[in-house]
């Protein structure tokens, strides 16, 4: 996702330049919160695995569940005590009203247009439509965006009379158009270096992209440095793996492929390959994202764990069914 301080500081100022009221500037800014509020509810999917994509940047980053989180954060943030804490610290007066509604889900659209610029991108249509939105141009999080936006926001509350808000949206603007145009020259030199089949996405390095290319079942991972021009090899991942005999195989699969946990980790991941052996009367099936699994290598141990669900997990499936054996968590 795009940092959490430039989906406040846009619609925030956004608000200020065009001279709304408190209120309505204070639902712009609670509305570049909303979809991130997400993360209270993974934990529910911890617990209890289900279809409802309970996880970050899922159903709260839609244009229809938006709406309903937008409601959500601007009803919370106008009760008593909370109201009083933002208007004290923060200088804004939430209040619940139809119009500061509207202003709450401009902010939401503000944050998901960020977001569809990002790796991976949102689930814009969800539940209509399932596919993924992403203009695949930033890593989830930039350093010289979040920073900036950082900067603007300590002011903003801070001394508020000293800030301009039309410069401080152009200021963001610039950081955000800079930073887009050199992801953008570095993702069109590594697609002619190694292909317009290839897919290529933005990494946390600046000046690095993940190439991820298919050849005759194999997907190989690949890292491009755009200062040196090095395209560098992390790995090789066949499709299907099968070190058993594949009678069942297909049976296995369209049972594990039923599991909510499957399904999510299919929908998030950059790609999947799939590892299957048959043992004690069942199927162990081991998912995999090539890309995560790649970028996870030179992870500290803590992080590594942190990113463990995006990377991969197994399942058995016997004949009563299939489940997780490990993993599967998201976040």
């Amino acid at each position: 996702r795009m940092d959490l301080f430039t989906h406040v500081a846009l619609p925030l100022l956004f608000g200020r330049w065009l001279k709304r009221s408190g209120e309505e500037v204070a639902a712009l800014a609670l509305g570049g919160l909303a979809p991130d509020l997400d993360i209270f509810l993974i934990p529910i999917n911890w617990i209890h695995p289900n279809f409802f994509l309970l996880v970050h940047r899922g159903v709260t980053h839609t244009l229809f569940f938006g709406f309903f989180a937008a409601l959500l954060t601007l009803g919370l943030a106008s009760t008593g005590p909370v109201r009083s804490w933002i208007s004290q610290h923060l200088g804004l007066d939430p209040r619940f009203t139809r119009r500061a509604i509207l202003f709450a889900y401009a902010g939401v659209l503000v944050h998901l247009a960020l977001d569809s610029l990002t790796t991976k991108g949102i689930l814009l249509l969800y539940p209509f439509d399932a596919a993924m939105w992403s203009a695949e141009i930033f890593f989830y999080t930039e350093a010289p965006l979040l920073l900036a936006s950082l900067g603007i926001l300590v002011i903003e509350v801070k001394r508020q009379d000293f800030v301009n808000p039309r410069k401080m949206i152009l200021l963001i603007l610039l950081f955000l158009a800079l930073t887009g145009s050199v992801r953008l020259a570095e993702k069109d030199r590594a697609e002619e270096i190694l292909g317009d089949d290839s897919r290529v996405f933005p990494a946390f390095n600046l000046f690095e992209w993940t190439v991820l290319d298919e050849d005759d079942g194999v997907v190989s991972v690949y890292s491009y440095d755009a200062l040196s021009g090095k395209v560098l090899l992390g790995g090789d991942f066949p499709k299907m793996n099968v070190s058993s005999p594949e009678e069942g195989l297909k049976a296995a699969l369209d049972m594990a492929e039923n599991l909510p946990q499957v399904r999510t980790f299919r929908l998030r991941a950059y790609d999947v390959v799939v590892s299957a052996a048959f043992r004690d009367g069942g199927w162990d099936l081991a998912y995999r994202d090539p890309v995560m699994t790649v970028r996870n290598k030179d992870r500290s141990l803590p992080l590594k764990g942190f990113f463990s669900g995006l990377v991969s997990f197994d399942v058995r499936v016997e004949e009563g069914g299939a489940k997780v054996r490990n993993g599967g968590y998201h976040i």
